[in-house]
């Protein structure tokens, strides 16, 4: 029974609820959204601490991830799309990583009509390497950006609402101890 009790008192440490409240994420996570974090992901720590006891991983391109919001004592999440080492840059909101364009798959809007509208999600959504998009072409203050090459232990993190989204396009590259943990599931759509 102790070790049922334990396990139940450190879960909590570890696997952690977050809503959010900006439209960054849609049409993956929306307002509201209920998404859990497994904060054990990529650094183990002492139980409601900082302190790091190891790493147990990196982040990986496509995953999303809570992160400490640059300037701020906020969490916000957003999709690693630049790893250490490599050049990213935005062509009308399209990625290049070191020269290679990531493909887009157009998918109809009208599937997206259940993302509500306080999401302000684009005119066309994508399916961009494994996850949607969405954006209105020619739209959008950061559709562009200059090359970025990322070194050691930094990350390009990106909304999934390119027209709305504040991410490494403003702030630039994150450090890695910035990341708390990565997204699991999606566990409770908001209506």
């Amino acid at each position: 029974m102790l070790p049922v009790l334990i396990g139940l008192a450190i879960l909590p440490s570890y696997l952690r609820a977050y809503k959010p409240v900006t439209p960054s994420a849609a049409p993956s996570i929306n307002i509201g959204d209920s998404f859990l974090v497994n904060y054990a992901a990529y650094t183990l720590r002492l139980p409601y601490s900082n302190l790091r006891l190891l790493r147990t991983g990196s982040p990986r391109r496509g995953e999303m991830v809570q992160l400490l919001l640059p300037n701020s004592a906020n969490r916000g999440i957003k999709r690693v799309m630049g790893l250490p080492g490599e050049t990213i840059e935005f062509r009308e909101n399209r990625i290049v990583i070191n020269g290679r364009v990531l493909p887009l798959h157009p998918l109809n809007r009208a599937d997206f009509n259940w993302v509500a509208e306080v999401n302000h999600i684009g005119s066309d959504v994508f399916d961009e390497d494994g996850h949607w998009i969405s954006f209105t072409p020619g739209r959008g203050q950061c559709r562009n950006h200059a090359p970025v090459t990322l070194s050691a232990h930094e990350f390009f993190l990106v909304g999934d609402n390119r027209d709305a989204s504040l991410d490494s396009r403003i702030w630039g590259p994150i450090a890695e101890d910035q990341i708390l943990g990565k997204g699991v599931v999606t566990y409770a759509r908001s209506k």
